[in-house]
């Protein structure tokens, strides 16, 4: 019997900007001290930024409204991260509507 494998993507199970954050958080106090682990969940988090941010355009609005509390509740280096995710998600995805990466 042969096994069958699907492809995992993070960005089915990170739906809000609350998940994300707690994404984020989670992987702080779990990175062991050299900052792989919390660079790879930035990465995560920033693709799944782009992908929701392709399918659903008030997606960047909710998660603004969410750095904001961010700020509001003391957490300013979380907050900071996540809306230099969200810009750089943003300039992608503006600059995917002007070029189009073909040969």
């Amino acid at each position: 019997m042969t096994e069958k494998f699907t492809r995992f993507d993070i960005a089915e199970y990170l739906l809000t900007p609350s998940d994300m954050w707690n994404y984020l958080k989670a992987s702080e106090e779990e990175d062991l001290g050299d900052g792989r682990f919390i660079r790879l969940a930035l990465r995560d988090v920033k693709h799944t930024i782009c992908a929701r941010i392709q399918t659903d355009p008030t997606f960047a609005q909710a998660l603004r409204i969410e750095v904001a509390t961010l700020f509001y509740n003391g957490e300013p280096e979380m907050a900071h991260r996540m809306l230099r995710l969200l810009t750089q998600a943003l300039r992608h995805h503006t600059a995917r509507r002007f070029f189009t990466y073909r040969h």
